[in-house]
């Protein structure tokens, strides 16, 4: 018979491998569960090891309770799963809502091994987690939720991950950004199509979520297709696809008041409302969910729980337990050093400025610690011996990246690159100089006020986080080590020449590991003075396909390349040449290095990426193409010197990236779909182009190699340095 009980706020898994470890035959599991029960809206549950008889079945029509976010599981284990929904009760007054979850190993549930009762209570949105453990590993199962009339969920289908032994390859889909109002989610139906068709044992196993699950606001601006037509963007049931309301502030126009969520409600309208969209519906029923978050979940460009706006502690809050109620994980203590990740506690909170920072610029401030302290996730999945996943919590702890407001858009996007000399002396603060740190930086040829002196050195990670991270990389015995970032480590050289003062590599994207060189320097120099070979990252957050490594230190006449990275683009959230173009509409010869008018070239879209050319060739080979059109005539501008780790840019497109794992090399393929703007039918969206890559495994001492290995459909234009 199963068992049931409330998931306590540290890992029943992680605690009580803890626990037998300390003391072998001290705690069965079973014991173990029921000693550590206590959060609400979470429940732990054993499946036993035969058939269940007399298990409820669901009713021939519809009930009177609905599911209408679907079904999810998330963080496998190789003998425990995370199981996720939601219920609509029938009544709207309703306090609790006493559900049913199944599991079993066939589709048809003729073999169910877990029935048990669960509560979806509303102080959790009606959402629960159910910590399904005692499976079998590597293997696939079969779930699904019963209302009180019977009604059914959806069903829903996860696996768990092999014995630590084992040596199974291992797939992932990286995927991130995906904003409801900028376009369909119909890139998962082409994920779920391929893993349809893929050879048996080459299907996707997980997909890495690497953050803006959600964007906390509307999109008033018409959407506007890479063939420059105003789109009117609808769903399949024919409703406008825009969000219309939110709790807090009722409804607006399509393209009135910009709407941005600003209370606990608000955000979770946001969650139900995405997961509507059938194709990511279908995703998160079809594989097991592995997540972290970016800024958007809580606020663009955020860090701890500041805005540039303002300080947003209780928004803060408010998001992590939005996040938590609707993206299921194991959060739970791990024995390694300095994880904190924990479930969600809630904390009285107030909305003061941050103050009091320490050496990592983290805000000692109450406020500002107790918002960040009601969740926690940065942790680690192990996929046998073949790879650790290493989920990094990029926003939660950092400082400000290495520009502020004394440069002018600095805490946002500057109005054009600016010099990596002045990022890194503000990124130092107090530090730069040898602790004697310059009155003023460069910017344009004018001295002005380092307005960072007196600071802390800005972190990304935070020292608790850093420490996790490094000790994880150095004790981790696996194959591969997989750092799961939300932004990208790799530098972004935009090469500045054609101005006075510019330079090769001057700096755009600060609020990625850019705005962070010094942390950077010194997590690629630890990883390779520690001989920690075969480290990857996975990432997103750039709208843009890239691939490329990271050198110990960029500044370095000889720098050592330290891990591999591959950078997925987004689902649909506006790809990074429309982006960018909009914020150069006002400089001309800003705007002609990322777009130019295909139309008059041939070209198959009115809207064309010169910003590959940028970034891979630098800025004469990218004006050249804008115009001429010319690719020939462009590499005849092409200076070597430009991001020399970079290898793949691919600018104009969305997608996912889907990473495999295997004992000799870890392998990529970029999947660019056709830009998301209608609904693409049965057959599912159309593929532009698949761009694959490749790294043999590297020993300590050695540096990694990144290989191309071919692409199928339509090349990125100026988007290969092969």
């Amino acid at each position: 018979m199963a068992i049931i009980i409330p998931l306590h706020s540290e890992s029943l898994y992680a605690l009580w491998q803890t626990a037998v470890m300390s003391s072998p035959g001290l705690l069965s599991r079973r014991e173990f569960m029921w000693a550590f029960a206590g959060t609400a809206g979470c429940f732990a549950a054993m499946a036993s090891t035969t058939a269940l008889v007399g298990c409820s079945r669901p009713r021939s029509t519809p009930g009177q309770f609905g599911f209408p976010q679907g079904v999810a599981s998330a963080d496998p284990l190789p003998d425990a799963v995370v199981l996720w929904t939601r219920v609509e009760p029938e009544e709207a007054n309703a306090a609790s809502v006493e559900l049913l979850v199944q599991l079993a190993r066939d589709p048809e549930f003729g073999d169910v091994i877990l029935e048990q009762p669960i509560l979806a209570e509303r102080s959790f949105d009606f959402t629960v987690r159910c910590f399904t453990a005692g499976l079998e590993p590597d293997r696939a199962y079969h779930y699904r939720f019963l209302a009180p009339d019977a009604s059914t969920s959806r069903m829903g289908r996860t696996r768990t991950a092999p014995s630590e032994d084992a040596d199974r390859p291992l797939s992932v889909a990286v995927c991130s950004c995906q904003h409801y109002e900028e376009g369909l989610f119909s890139a998962y139906r082409r994920l779920l199509l391929d893993d349809e068709q893929a050879v048996s044992g080459n299907g996707i196993d997980l997909v890495v979520h690497v953050g803006d699950f959600i964007y906390e606001a509307g999109n008033r601006r018409p959407l506007v297709s890479l063939d420059g037509e105003v789109i009117d963007l609808r769903n399949a049931d024919g409703s406008r696809r825009f969000v219309a309301s939110l709790p807090s502030r009722g409804p607006v126009g399509p393209m009135g008041e910009q709407l941005v969520a600003e209370s606990l409600d608000d955000y979770r309208e946001l969650y139900k409302i995405y997961l509507r969209d059938p194709d990511l519906q279908d995703a998160r029923a079809a594989f097991p969910f592995v997540s972290i978050w970016d800024d958007h979940e809580f606020y663009n460009d955020a860090w701890q729980s500041y805005h540039p706006r303002g300080p947003a502690q209780r928004r803060k809050m408010d998001s992590n337990q939005a996040w938590f109620e609707y993206i299921p994980a194991v959060l739970g203590r791990n024995p390694a050093p300095g994880n904190s990740a924990r479930d969600f506690t809630p904390a009285d909170v107030s909305n003061v400025e941050l103050t009091r920072f320490d050496d990592s610029y983290l805000s000692r401030e109450p406020n500002n610690l107790a918002a960040i302290e009601t969740l926690s996730i940065y942790r680690s999945i192990r996929w046998g011996r073949m790879a650790e996943l290493l989920l990094v919590d990029g926003r939660s702890y950092r400082g400000p990246r290495g520009v502020d407001a004394s440069i002018p858009g600095g805490e946002f996007l500057t109005r054009e690159p600016v010099p990596a000399t002045l990022v890194e002396t503000q990124n130092a603060g107090r530090t730069a100089n040898g602790g004697n740190p310059p009155e003023t930086v460069t910017l344009g040829g004018t001295d002005i006020p380092n307005t960072r002196r007196d600071s802390p050195a800005g972190s990304l990670l935070g020292a608790e986080q850093k420490q996790w991270l490094t000790a994880s990389l150095r004790g981790s015995e696996s194959r591969w080590k997989v750092v799961c970032n939300d932004v990208p480590l790799m530098r972004f050289g935009f090469d500045m020449s054609f101005r006075d003062y510019g330079s090769l590599n001057d700096l755009w994207w600060t609020d990625a590991w850019d705005g962070y060189p010094l942390e950077r320097r010194e997590l690629m120099t630890f990883i390779a003075e520690e001989g920690i070979a075969n480290v990857v990252s996975l990432t997103g957050d750039r709208h843009a396909h890239f691939a490329g490594v990271v050198y110990d230190d960029f500044d370095d006449d000889s720098p050592r390349a330290v891990l591999t990275e591959f950078a997925g683009s987004s689902i649909c959230s506006g790809p990074r040449l429309k982006n960018q173009g909009n914020s150069t509409q006002s400089d001309p010869q800003l705007h002609a290095r990322v777009q130019f008018d295909g139309s008059g070239f041939g070209f198959p879209r009115s809207i064309m990426p010169a910003l590959n050319a940028w970034l891979l060739y630098g800025a004469d080979a990218a004006a050249r193409l804008s115009e001429t059109g010319d690719e020939l005539a462009a590499m005849q501008q092409a200076v070597d010197a430009v991001n020399p780790h970079l290898q793949y840019a691919d600018t104009d497109g969305v997608g996912y990236a889907v990473v495999r794992f295997t004992d000799d090399a870890v392998s990529a393929e970029f999947v660019t779909v056709d830009e998301p703007i209608a609904q693409p039918g049965t057959e599912g969206p159309g593929v532009w182009r698949r761009v694959r890559f490749a790294v043999p495994a590297w020993s300590a001492g050695e540096e990694p190699i990144l290989e191309y290995r071919g692409m199928d459909g339509e090349p990125p234009l100026m988007g290969l340095k092969v």
